[in-house]
């Protein structure tokens, strides 16, 4: 009986949500760099109303995916410790000449 079924899925969509990240630092700093004076001065205020809104838009996005990455990492880390602790707390129930055995395989739906 072992959690580490898990980790694989959990690392994969850990991966996952650090691309989506990364993949929205680019179009962010491409909105910071926009310069809305270049349109003139009828739609400069409109234009630099839109890029911020869209640059914090995305920035948002971008932190709330690496957040997501961040949060399976913990996760991986506390199936991972509370899976030490179950086999350790097993191992002692376990007979002398027994409690050096470690799980064979991943057992589970």
């Amino acid at each position: 009986m072992t959690l580490q079924m898990w980790t694989a899925t959990l690392a994969e969509a850990r991966t996952a949500w650090e691309e989506q990240s990364e993949g929205l630092d680019g179009p962010r700093k491409n909105l910071a760099q926009a310069d809305p004076t270049l349109l003139g001065d009828a739609v400069q205020g409109a234009a630099d109303a839109f890029l911020t809104t869209w640059e914090q838009r995305v920035l948002a996005l971008r932190d709330q995916a690496s957040g997501h990455a961040d949060a399976l990492a913990q996760t991986m880390y506390d199936f991972l410790v509370t899976d030490q602790e179950s086999v350790q707390a097993t191992q002692q129930l376990l007979m002398w000449d027994d409690r050096g055995t470690t799980p064979v395989g991943v057992v589970g739906p």
